[in-house]
């Protein structure tokens, strides 16, 4: 079909086989594979690739724990054997989520909505982030303006997120993704699976916990290294 760099992670060979055959089929090249998370993370980090098939349920490193470790990472289909982690991939911005064992019609419907979707990137948002200092959320029926430099922290609650600033705490119905992109991200890192903080709020980083405003807030391990190095900065 055409070059399109393609790396697969899965820890059961027969399951990498599937999708190297699948791509066979279609003459997409190169395709890159491996078993386990950490060596995806390198791979990614020396490497660019166009799309990433990702299992969840693998040893010392999930599939979500690979995502939340990437500033910037490829298209991402996933493929696993269970439906359960479907809502919060999607979160993800994922592409496709293929439920083990797909067949290759559907693995192919997953094919032409990446293909479509690089060569018609969705252009940046406008204005930029960068010019503005707040934001607009919906809590409690009405709109909320919520400057960048009140918000202490955001913690997620499955299908709402708790944003606690200097003076309230407001429950939105939104994902914690969706509102971390909308931050300054030289303000804002997200540090675990449920929490996005202000760099400028911790008051001390200490036993992988984050202290702010009395809350301890605990680091995941995928986040470390990315937090310490922007704490050093």
């Amino acid at each position: 079909m055409k070059e399109l760099r393609c790396l697969i992670v899965d820890d059961e060979p027969l399951a990498i086989d599937v999708v190297v055959n699948y791509l066979q089929r279609l003459d997409i090249t190169p395709i890159t594979q491996c078993d386990n998370g950490i060596d995806a993370f390198r791979y990614l980090q020396q490497q660019t690739f166009d799309l990433l098939f990702l299992d969840i349920e693998m040893p010392q490193l999930t599939g979500f724990d690979l995502l939340k470790s990437l500033p910037h990472r490829p298209l991402v289909v996933i493929t696993t054997a269970w439906r359960d982690f479907a809502v919060e991939s999607f979160e993800w911005e994922v592409i496709d989520y293929l439920v083990k064992p797909f067949s290759f019609p559907r693995f192919l419907q997953a094919m032409e909505k990446a293909i479509r979707t690089l060569q018609h990137p969705v252009p940046p948002p406008s204005p930029s982030i960068g010019e503005t200092n707040f934001l607009f959320l919906k809590s409690d029926r009405q709109y909320v303006k919520v400057e960048f430099t009140s918000i202490l922290y955001i913690e997620s609650l499955k299908d709402y997120i708790r944003v606690v600033t200097k003076n309230d705490s407001l429950l939105c119905h939104q994902s914690l993704t969706d509102i971390t992109a909308k931050l300054p991200p030289d303000q804002f890192i997200r540090i675990h699976r449920s929490y996005t903080i202000a760099l400028a709020k911790i008051d001390q980083v200490r036993q992988h916990c984050a202290h702010i405003g009395g809350k301890l807030i605990p680091i995941s391990r995928a986040c470390r290294q990315e937090v310490y190095r922007r704490l050093n900065q």
